[in-house]
Parts: structure tokens; sequence; C-alpha cells
């Protein structure tokens, strides 16, 4: 949802991308969306709802603030919090506007040097807050400093814990959790945990994976496993230099990590840029992430996650959604991807909405021209992502509307 972004600059989920989209653009992809909520509403009975997924929108795409939900709503307040689960201390923000209650919602940032301070996401939580969510954004320091692994599962599910108490913001009652990237597997395998599955009611995935092997076949090789006849777009260069960012805490020669680090970030800057005087010095661990990274040959890929630290194999299994049990997960699923994404295909999300379907609803949206977090404007954009939007809009009312249920209920017992 943060991606939904038309013409602010790409969040940093895994790397800087640009954005491409124009405000003109922007302001008739989205007046094209109210124009369809109108229409659509006198065949659904749902004006309300449709007009607020377009206003939603138009929000997210306004540049210089001033938008009708801004207008309506003004800035919400953030109030800056700290809290502690067994012994272990967090900080997070919570945004709150004066408009009615819609729902409980955690934000998880993605991999972003700001973490949850980016000005992206912190615009994004104040369109949620207009929109009548409370929002509760945790500082997760794994996605703040790259180094991603099995540990942000027991910060979220510390968080999770933290909002549904009687002292978080969701205060008692249940909540939503949306994520983007690379940070949708931890966020799932956190919300799937017994301690919250129960109070998570549902959970957003924008741009997520699933099979993380054919994450990294992908964006190494152009090969996917998933898409069948598909053809996926080709990868974005920069996305092998990315992922191997997030996982270089994990080596052990610290001469390693460091000559790994300067070729990613050598790459990240210039992808032509040489880097066979860092190569050279490379020990035993080193060579075997950059022979991986480097890699172009699809059917090498397992031969060479193989020859990786062990510890750093098996983080990379601890967070492969295709080799884990996700029956524990009780909230309904909304995934959202661009069927031209060029760090994680489509076929992620198809294949997970596949093992996830059963005890849940799973809702797909498709949004062509969501390239991977970012929007590249388009009459079906705007439709794909109002669609979307409007989905989650009714979910947030379904989520208060069972809280007002059971209390009273609770006020109805002798």
């Amino acid at each position: 949802m943060s991606a939904f972004q038309c013409s602010r600059p790409s969040m940093r989920i895994a790397f800087r991308q640009p954005s491409i989209a124009t405000p003109s653009l922007c302001n008739s992809v989205l007046a094209a969306c109210i124009l369809l909520a109108a229409c659509l509403s006198l065949l659904t009975g749902c004006a309300m709802r449709d007009y607020e997924a377009a206003l939603l929108l138009a929000d997210v795409a306004s540049t210089d603030g001033d938008s009708r939900l801004q207008r309506r709503h003004g800035t919400p307040a953030r109030e800056h919090v700290h809290y502690s689960i067994d012994g272990r201390n967090y900080e997070a923000d919570i945004y709150r506007s004066d408009r009615d209650h819609r729902g409980n919602l955690l934000l998880v940032h993605g991999f972003t040097e700001d973490g949850r301070r980016d000005e992206r996401l912190t615009a994004f939580a104040a369109t949620l807050a207009r929109s009548g969510f409370v929002v509760f954004v945790p500082e997760v320091e794994g996605l703040r400093d790259f180094s991603v692994s099995s540990r942000e599962i027991e910060v979220l599910i510390d968080a999770l814990r933290h909002s549904i108490s009687d002292q978080g913001p969701a205060a008692g009652e249940s909540t939503a959790i949306a994520a983007f990237s690379l940070a949708v597997g931890p966020t799932l395998l956190a919300a799937s945990d017994p301690a919250v599955a129960d109070s998570v009611s549902f959970l957003i995935s924008v741009g997520g994976y699933y099979d993380l092997v054919d994450t990294l076949r992908y964006v190494t090789t152009g090969v996917d496993a998933g898409s069948g006849d598909a053809r996926p777009p080709p990868p974005l260069r920069a996305g092998r230099w990315a992922v191997l960012l997030s996982q270089l805490h994990w080596l052990e020669d610290d001469d390693d990590r460091e000559l790994v680090e300067q070729m990613a970030r050598r790459r990240l800057d210039e992808p032509t840029a040489p880097l066979e005087d860092l190569r050279r010095q490379l020990g035993s661990q080193g060579r075997a992430v950059y022979d991986l990274v480097n890699n172009r040959d699809a059917e090498q890929v397992e031969a060479l996650l193989d020859g990786l630290p062990p510890a750093m194999l098996e983080e990379f299994r601890q967070l492969d959604l295709a080799n884990r049990d996700l029956s524990g997960l009780r909230a309904d699923v909304v995934l959202i991807h661009g069927p031209d994404d060029p760090i994680i295909p489509l076929s992620h999300s198809l294949r997970l909405r596949e093992a996830l379907a059963g005890d849940r609803q799973v809702w797909l949206y498709q949004a062509r021209g969501l390239g991977h977090v970012d929007v590249s404007p388009g009459l079906r954009d705007g439709v794909g992502l109002w669609r979307a939007t409007r989905r989650v809009l009714l979910l947030g009312e379904e989520q208060t509307a069972e809280a007002r249920q059971r209390e009273m209920d609770h006020w109805k017992q002798p």
C-alpha cells in the first residue's frame, strides 16, 4: 500500500527504484477511479466505501498535501511510544485522526535506513489514519540496517502482542498487519504464531515473496520457476546486490563481510563497476556468497546455496515460506502484486494464494503498472489499486463491527 505512491519517490523497501509517474497522470487515474466508484456504487450499494477508497488513493498521490481527505481530516496526531515485552525494549509511532474509528493496523516499514520515520512511510501512515485506522508503526532494526533474519519474526510478534494488549493502540481489540516485499515473510510468520494468531484480523502483502530460492534464482539468472509458460519481465540488475546486503551479517569473517558489502554498494551505485580487485581478496565464505550472487546458471542455484556459511543457510531456510507450515495463520489475506514486478515475480503471490487457501479468505489483486512497490500510472493501475483499497476498507469496517459486537455481548452477560 505504501507502494501506491504515484508521484512521491519510491519507498526503499528493498532498494531505491525511481518513480516515473507524474502528478497530472496520477490525477487522471484517480479521477477515473472516482468516476468508476460512483458508477459501481449504483450497482453495489456501497457508495461511501467506494468513494472513500478513491479518496485514499488521491491522498496518497497528493504531492502538496492538498487532497480532499487532507482538507477534511487534517494532519493526524503522531504519538511516540516505548514498550517492553518480556524484557525486550522497543519504540514505535501511533497515528490517529479525528474521524470515526475504522480499525487497527500494524504497518511494517521496509528496508530503509530511516526506519519508521522514512518520510514516505510517515505520509502513508497519515493517509491510513485519515481513513479511520489507528496505525501502529514499530521500529524494526533488522529492516532498518538491512540485516533481516528470523529474529524479526520475534520483533513483530512482540509488536502484535503489545498492539492488542490493554495498553496498546488496539486496546484489547484485533488488528490488521501490512508489509511489503522481503518483509512479508517475517510478517506472515509472526501473524501465524499461536500467541497472536487469533487476534490478527487480516494481513496485507504488497509485492511479497513465497519461495526464497526462486526469488534468488530470478534476481540472479532471470529464470522464474513458478511462472510456467508465462515469461516474467527481466529482473532489475540491482536486485541481486540488494538481497545480498540483507544477509551480510551472517558472514562470520569480518574482512569478507566488509569486502562483500563494498561490492554490493559499488554495484548499486554503478551497475557495471569493476569488482575484480575486491574479489581477489575474498576468503572462502565471501567467495561462496559472491559466486551465488554472480551466478547466471539457474540450475546451479541450489548447489551454490549449499555452499553458504551454515548460519546464513539456516536463516535463509527459516524465512523461506515455501518450506514453512503456514496453517497457523488465522487472518484473511489481501495480496497485491504487479504482473511486471522486476524483483519478485507475480508467481510468488499466485503460489502464496494457493498455499494459504482453505480456512481463510485470500484475495489477490493484480495491479498492472505496479512495478515492485512503486506505481507507474495508467487507468488499469488505478482501478486495480482502487479495488484492493476498497477491500481493505471493508475488512477494517468488519474488524470494528466484530469488536463492537463482542463488547455488546459482554455487557449482556448476567
